[in-house]
């Protein structure tokens, strides 16, 4: 019976149709997003904006829907978008009523944990292994070896909390990307890290990333994931993003105005990490916490 994972993150809600086969390969038979920002405002009201409840409660029936055509198990989790709220049954009631099925809110050590194993479980036993997910309300750093995970840490930063909290100007101003690169550094820096070369990034900043980087005219995940990015072509692209307007940005197939007003709160996100963990190479990972609960 094929198992359908919803994640529903502070800005996207995904959906994920697939089986796991005896030698652990995700087979996917549908893989679903949509930006619906259900944490708009959360982290500074400490409640969900009604109309982010609608818009994301009218995707959760639409995928409730769509699990059942494909007559799938659904299993459900919510992260930091509703974490942030000070009511999450006031948002679990009607959710679950909407999908048809439970919700679980899990924690931000559940969410490193899965997001950590959705990658390892494809790499050598034993291997060091770094794994970052950039989500729109918290971000997640992972240290392990192989399976084996030595130190997770779910961050208070994001790309919608960070937009949401420095970004007034648009584009932003010097002054605001150098807030940007502070906070997230700052925030990193609770958490040290033995330096190594790689760093595996998850989520929609960095497959977003990696499609420019790639230069796609539209999204696909078979070309993104696992493509691998320098230090310096992340910079050049922060760079590149961070001089455009919102219009600009969300212009583009690849980013669409759901994620083009918050890329760059997401790349400076990218890059502190990246230089918090001494990392030379970006590997992009169409991947996360969804194929871990496959």
């Amino acid at each position: 019976m094929p198992r359908a994972v919803v994640d529903i993150g502070s800005n996207t809600v995904l959906m994920l149709v697939g089986e796991r086969d005896a030698a652990g390969q995700v087979h996917v038979r549908g893989d679903f997003a949509r930006i619906t920002r259900l944490g708009q405002g959360a982290a500074a009201r400490g409640s969900l904006a009604p109309e982010a409840v609608e818009r994301t409660l009218a995707v959760l029936r639409e995928y409730g829907e769509l699990a059942r055509t494909f007559a799938a198990e659904i299993v459900a989790v919510a992260t930091e978008g509703l974490r942030m709220a000070g009511d999450p049954e006031a948002f679990l009631v009607p959710a679950r009523a909407a999908l048809g099925a439970d919700i679980r809110l899990i924690s931000g050590d559940e969410e490193a944990e899965l997001s950590y194993l959705s990658v390892a479980r494809e790499c050598p036993a034993d291997a060091p292994l770094r794994v970052l997910d950039i989500g729109g309300g918290s971000t997640e750093l992972i240290v392990g070896e192989g399976q084996r995970i030595l130190d997770r840490r779910s961050h208070r930063i994001g790309s919608v909390r960070l937009t949401e909290h420095v970004v007034r100007n648009d584009p932003p101003t010097a002054d605001e990307l150098s807030e940007l690169r502070r906070l997230a550094s700052e925030a990193f820096a609770t958490q040290p890290v033995v330096p190594y070369r790689v760093l595996h990034g998850l989520a929609g900043t960095v497959t977003s990333a990696g499609a420019l980087h790639l230069g796609l005219s539209r999204y696909d995940r078979e070309t993104v994931d696992g493509v691998c990015m320098p230090h310096e072509k992340v910079a050049e692209l922060r760079d590149l993003l961070a001089a455009q307007t919102v219009a600009q940005r969300s212009a583009s197939p690849i980013l669409g105005p759901g994620r083009g007003d918050v890329i760059v709160a997401g790349m400076a996100i990218l890059l502190a990490a990246m230089e918090h963990c001494g990392a030379e190479t970006l590997v992009v990972r169409d991947r996360g916490l969804r194929f871990a609960l496959i």
